[in-house]
């Protein structure tokens, strides 16, 4: 029916989702300060001791954000905008084995170029506001460093599901399959919609030490999911780039590597980053090939709406 936000001006669903986006953002806040208040005040103490109940407080209010913030506004944009609300904010109902193991290869060839704008980002000073940056970052390191305690491989299997599982998931369905999607329809220009969502992407993660790197990161899941108008793809890559890290911190007192890797002190030189951005791009080239291939076949002209 002519109802669905799809039939609609694109500024007029645009500002929809953005009142989603808000109002939900406003309910996680009212949610966090209400269940979750010990948190700040926990944080904001230098000698902060992880107890028990700090630490599953931390795990409980990861686990309403995300769901809350991310995955519920884009959901309810993909309601209003379509009969078929999953496909319309990418959950495609089929993925190509092909495509999802050159995701994997992706995300596993790209991490030297992503490591190497990390170091990059790292000795960046931002003049005045540095002081201020830093005791968001020290605040930020003392969060990860309380919510990564982990003393058993139950402990490891729950912050998986936490910190990788459940924001890949939400975290691409408000990104690429909601807000780059409104912007897309809205500027009808692919890389503004990219970069302005990957913008937002970066800043909403709360660390300028590394806003370079994860911007980066969210430019080429833009443009893996602009290429396969599949949002499962992008969640392997965001998923895996997300258990790497917690992987690492878990076993970090095993391997020395894997210690500098949990603590984003690997040292990346010039020519290896160059090395895996140019494989990189080299992949996601052959995932467009794959894609000009798989999307006449899973999709009729009446689907091109729900994808676009």
């Amino acid at each position: 029916m002519n109802t669905y936000l799809k039939y609609q001006p694109p500024a007029i669903q645009f500002l929809t989702f953005l009142m989603f986006a808000g109002g939900f953002f406003f309910v996680n806040f009212l949610v966090s300060s209400y269940f979750f208040r010990d948190i700040s005040a926990a944080l904001s103490n230098k000698n902060l001791v992880a107890t028990p109940e700090l630490i599953a407080s931390f795990k409980w209010a990861q686990l309403t954000s995300s769901i809350i913030s991310f995955v519920i506004p884009a959901l309810l944009l993909g309601y209003y905008s379509s009969p078929k609300a999953l496909p319309y904010v990418g959950m495609q109902p089929t993925l190509s084995p092909v495509l999802a193991m050159a995701a994997i290869v992706f995300l596993v060839v790209i991490q030297p170029f992503v490591g190497w704008l990390g170091n990059l980002n790292a000795h960046i000073k931002f003049g005045s506001y540095q002081k201020s940056i830093d005791e968001i970052e020290a605040l930020y390191t003392r969060a990860m460093e309380v919510f990564l305690q982990m003393k058993s491989v139950s402990d490891l299997m729950i912050n998986l599901l936490i910190m990788a599982l459940l924001p890949a998931i939400g975290e691409e369905l408000f990104f690429r399959g909601s807000l780059q999607k409104v912007l897309l329809r809205l500027s009808n220009q692919p890389w503004l919609a990219i970069f302005i969502s990957a913008g937002i992407f970066a800043l909403l993660h709360n660390t300028f030490l590394k806003i370079i790197p994860i911007f980066t990161l969210g430019l080429f899941l833009g443009i893996i999911y602009h290429i396969t108008r599949n949002l499962w793809y992008t969640i392997i890559i965001h998923f895996l780039n997300n258990s790497f890290a917690v992987l690492a911190f878990y076993y970090a007192d095993k391997s020395e590597f894997l210690k500098k890797m949990a603590n984003d002190s690997i040292s990346i030189p010039a020519y290896s980053a160059l090395i895996s951005v140019v494989i990189g791009i080299g992949i996601i080239y052959l995932m467009k090939r794959k894609s000009d291939q798989v999307l006449p076949e899973a999709f009729t002209n009446e689907d091109n709406d729900y994808i676009a």
